[in-house]
């Protein structure tokens, strides 16, 4: 099985307040290469964060209609991209080709992947995953990791817990 890389790409959003990411997993042609060493990569990345800008929040739209032409048109066009190009958006059984999360805790995290058949793909939504509040670094900021699921934000470890405050001392009595 061909080793899995994931596509980070951060969306500015005026509806959203800290915005949110989209997680785009893909395996290259030959497991022996790194997606820097493929000359076709900084071109197809760039592609690929394009169709996503296009996305936008629209796939958080609260009209449903929206929404699902938001994801149908943005899964058409990573369909598109693996026609032209070697690098293939895929899934894989613990990995969805794609991942999207908002920075709002109560927005669910949707997971789309391709069915196997020309055209098709599922769309599964999770809700309450993390209570923390996320914020993006940048309107279109990219990045590159391994394939596995991973929690908003893509690319930074989460803030770690605050620590329990000292329990205040009795106040000392003067003689």
């Amino acid at each position: 099985m061909a080793k899995a890389y994931c596509l980070t790409v951060e969306v500015e959003s005026k509806h959203i307040e800290n915005g949110l990411g989209y997680l785009v997993a893909f395996s290259l042609p030959d497991d022996e290469l790194d997606p820097a060493q493929m000359t076709e990569y900084p071109e197809w990345s760039e592609k690929v964060k394009d169709a996503v800008l296009r996305a936008g929040d629209q796939v958080y739209n609260p009209d449903p209609y929206t929404k699902k032409l938001a994801i149908a048109e943005l899964m058409n066009e990573f369909e598109e991209l693996n026609a032209a190009y070697s690098i293939q958006i895929t899934g894989s059984p613990d990995l969805p080709a794609l991942q999207i999360q908002s920075t709002n805790p109560y927005d669910s995290r949707l997971e789309i992947d391709f069915t196997g058949k020309e055209g098709e793909f599922t769309v599964v939504e999770k809700g309450l995953s993390d209570l923390e509040r996320r914020t993006i670094s940048g309107n279109g900021k990219t990045g590159l990791v391994d394939g596995a699921r991973r929690h908003f934000p893509f690319t930074q470890n989460p803030p770690s817990m605050p620590t329990k405050p000292a329990k205040p001392r009795p106040p000392q009595l003067r003689p």
